[in-house]
């Protein structure tokens, strides 16, 4: 079976969902490879011979060689403006190669001015006129090559992103006209929260185009629909995908301990609105499987791409350290008040920690069902910084109990403590279409499509979007303590990168 992740999205790691399926072929005796067409294609695309119209995209064409070789050297973490400047050039190079053709893509995203990926149609459009797909000149090559090398039966898409859903399309439509004989299935987190939401039936084939949706963990469902009897879980297998050059400063392999969320209270949370299985490994396997990606692949750094790293492998982590720098999310759970544990999770390699604040009120915190207390989490802040462990925070705005004053509240908390916060993350809210609150808000289209996983809300106290926008950038994004936080976000890369720029990760 060949598995294939599409273009486009941020291309800093190989893509872990393909390689976690093709361990489990593989170990079940299923020959399986994997095909990274995001991370080949971003690059084919920066080495297209382009023109520039202006004298900014004149320079970056000039410069994308060396902007791209400093994001993949450790140098790319030694000055953040010009670490900045690269991103701000390869951005514009590839925004370059999409000029005149309705089409822009980025380092981490891929719009397309005539088709959108929220709606079945313009799908199936981009599926049926794939030679007009930006990539096409690039994935009928490798497609080839690879299908002559390894002439699998069945191929799998993973589409994780909208970014990479018209792209998919284009390329599944591709197989579908060059290749009939091919067997084609579509999984992926997108397609999963399509399921689960009821945008798309699991035995919908968008008019024959492919053979089977297989939302979920497709360790399962891809056995089913294969005949075969897959392993319940095995080590990713990243060997056709480690050696790519990813961009990043040093060699990243993602893993992860769970699927699902372990609390999966939250109210304004998809995990919650799609009632996502959670399933986990055990802490002995786990770290078995962690030890035998860092002997194979040597990483610089691990990414645990959990939802939370729940605390029973936080703990399994701070006992038996995986050999390796890591980082990834996780809860402001009791575990994390204790300081010396802290402390064993920094001499473990944990470099960064990404914890979901959303909130500095505790009243909006209760309504949230966030379980978390303000005090424990300023104990858990102060611990994190006094440990050396670095923090990427994310607050939400514009959830239906919050107000000015309670975001305000948020503010204050954030600015107070700006010296024991690293990075942030700042969204505005949306509605899950399937959230328990939405029948109880004033609903209307947010994003024109029927594949839309989102609805916008008149809210309650009417702290609408437009307000939320407002305070953002006239009393939130102003503030000393926190502008200066906002400042060492690293662009477009974000939480993949902020690990290189924390003093004591080198």
């Amino acid at each position: 079976m060949l598995l294939i992740y599409p273009p486009a999205a941020r291309s800093t790691e190989p893509p872990p969902g393909i390689a976690r399926l093709a361990g489990a072929l593989k170990s079940s005796g299923v020959p399986a490879r994997t095909l990274d067409l995001c991370q080949e294609g971003l690059d084919w695309l920066l080495g297209l011979p382009l023109e520039a119209e202006d004298t900014w995209t004149k320079g970056a064409l000039a410069r994308r060689g060396r902007a791209s070789a400093l994001i993949r050297s450790p140098k790319a973490a030694e000055n953040s403006d010009r670490y900045a400047r690269a991103v701000l050039d390869l951005n514009r190079a590839l925004k370059a190669a999409g000029r005149g053709l309705g089409v822009v893509p980025s380092l981490a995203n891929y719009e397309d001015s005539s088709l959108s990926p929220l709606k079945a149609a313009d799908l199936r459009a981009s599926a049926s006129r794939f030679e007009e797909n930006l990539f096409f000149p690039f994935f009928e090559r490798r497609l080839e090559e690879t299908f002559k090398d390894f002439p699998a039966g069945n191929v799998g898409i993973s589409v994780s992103f909208l970014s990479q859903a018209l792209c998919a399309f284009a390329i599944a439509g591709y197989i579908r006209a060059r290749h009939p004989e091919k067997r084609i299935v579509l999984g992926g987190g997108l397609v999963t929260s399509w399921v689960a939401q009821g945008r798309v039936a699991e035995g919908e084939s968008f008019g024959g185009l492919v053979d089977a949706i297989i939302p979920g963990r497709g360790e399962e469902g891809l056995g089913r629909w294969l005949g075969a009897t897959l392993a319940r879980s095995a080590a990713p297998d990243y060997d056709d995908l480690a050696a790519n050059p990813y961009f990043s400063p040093r060699r990243v392999i993602p893993y992860n301990f769970t699927t699902g969320c372990p609390w999966k209270k939250c109210v304004f949370c998809p995990e919650k609105a799609e009632d996502s299985p959670y399933f986990g490994l055990g802490a002995a396997e786990s770290r078995a499987e962690i030890e035998g990606l860092v002997k194979r692949y040597e990483p610089g750094l691990l990414h645990f791409t959990d939802n939370e790293i729940a605390p029973l492998y936080l703990a399994a982590l701070a006992e038996n350290p995986p050999g390796a720098p890591w980082y990834g999310f996780a809860r402001f759970s009791p575990r994390l008040a204790d300081p010396g544990f802290c402390r064993r999770l920094a001499v473990s390699g944990c470099l960064m920690l990404q914890l979901g604040l959303e909130s500095g009120d505790q009243a909006v915190l209760d309504a949230m069902g966030k379980g978390t207390r303000i005090g424990e989490i300023e104990r858990i802040l102060d611990n994190l910084k006094a440990a050396g462990i670095g923090t990427y925070l994310y607050v939400l705005f514009g959830t239906p109990s919050e107000n000015r004053e309670s975001a305000l509240v948020t503010r204050d908390f954030i600015e107070e403590r700006a010296g024991s916060i690293d990075f942030l993350n700042v969204a505005v809210f949306n509605m899950p279409s399937t959230s328990e609150e939405a029948p109880l808000l004033s609903m209307r289209d947010f994003y024109e499509g029927e594949l839309s996983l989102y609805r916008e809300f008149v809210h309650p106290r009417g702290w609408n979007r437009d307000a939320v926008r407002s305070f953002l950038s006239r009393d939130f994004e102003t503030s000393p303590g926190i502008k200066s936080i906002l400042l060492r976000n690293p662009p477009v890369f974000t939480s993949n990168h902020a690990p290189f720029f924390l003093g004591h990760s080198g």
